[in-house]
């Protein structure tokens, strides 16, 4: 009989301390607090005002970075595109440079390639 006595004792004084941890004790913890908490918010309200600038920082840092890195990726595409152009352009210079195409185009105009090699004048002095 003692034992079911105690055994409902404990059962009971547990129930109690479960149910003062909910939110209402956690509301009396705020109240007691009172000047003390505020106090203490007070007196680290610097630090958590830096941590407030460094946290702005560090997103004002990810979002140049983030720019630069579209940035860079646009000049890359716009190197590789005109480094293309460049190749065509080239290849098709070389192509209208040779003896036979600038014989062609000239052809037209009624110019003719010469079958003698060139030969040099020379003039006597005085």
């Amino acid at each position: 009989m003692e034992q079911e006595n105690i055994n409902e004792a404990e059962v009971t004084a547990t129930s109690k301390k479960k149910s003062s941890k909910g939110l209402s004790s956690l509301l009396g913890k705020f109240d007691t607090a009172g000047e003390k908490g505020m106090k203490r918010v007070l007196l680290n309200m610097p630090f958590v005002l830096f941590l407030v600038f460094l946290a702005a920082l560090h997103i004002a840092n990810n979002h140049l970075a983030e720019t630069y890195a579209r940035r860079i990726t646009k000049t890359e595409l716009e190197v590789k595109q005109l480094r293309w152009q460049y190749m065509t352009t080239t290849s098709g210079l070389m192509l209208k440079s040779k003896q036979s195409e600038v014989a062609k185009l000239v052809g037209t105009q009624g110019l003719k390639e010469l079958r003698i090699p060139p030969y040099k004048i020379e003039v006597a002095k005085n």
